[in-house]
């Protein structure tokens, strides 16, 4: 199990990462890792106090995903110890355990809500575009292939 530090280190490689290519026009990695799809390009900015990551899209449209989303991502992809459903779909009765799940059990708990915006293939393109983290296509025990993500080195 990864201790409070590391997990720490990897947030600092994320901001790290956002505070090099602030501005810049990132292409989701998933394109490479999963084949050409229709995802956006988008800039990325940390928000000051630095609790928030901003995803703007190409659409215009902004993302923004609270620090303890990628940090509750690393803890889970730590524990589960290989690669894991991404997990985002339009509906949120997920079959099985994946990291989109994970994440939209906490962030209803925190916020008291009923749903919550999808937030797991951004969160997986900054793990992989930090260096943290690989796609990996994955076979469910029933189910069809899909994308999965996993910590590097784990």
């Amino acid at each position: 199990m990864m201790k409070n530090r590391e997990v720490s280190d990897k947030i600092e490689l994320i901001k790290s990462y956002v505070n090099s290519n602030s501005g810049k026009w990132v292409e989701s990695p998933r394109n490479k890792a999963f084949g050409e799809n229709k995802r956006q390009k988008y800039q990325l900015f940390q928000k000051t106090p630095g609790d928030k990551i901003l995803f703007k899209l190409e659409s215009g449209n902004p993302l923004y995903i609270e620090i303890w989303r990628f940090k509750e991502a690393v803890i889970f992809l730590d524990a589960s110890k290989g690669p894991v459903k991404i997990g985002a779909r339009i509906s949120e009765n997920y079959p099985g355990i994946s990291l989109e799940s994970h994440l939209i059990k906490i962030a209803k708990k925190i916020y008291n809500r009923s749903s919550d915006t999808k937030t797991a293939p951004h969160i997986a393109d900054l793990l992989v575009l930090a260096g943290i983290a690989e796609f990996k296509h994955i076979v469910p025990v029933m189910g069809r292939k899909v994308q999965g993500v996993k910590l590097t080195g784990v």
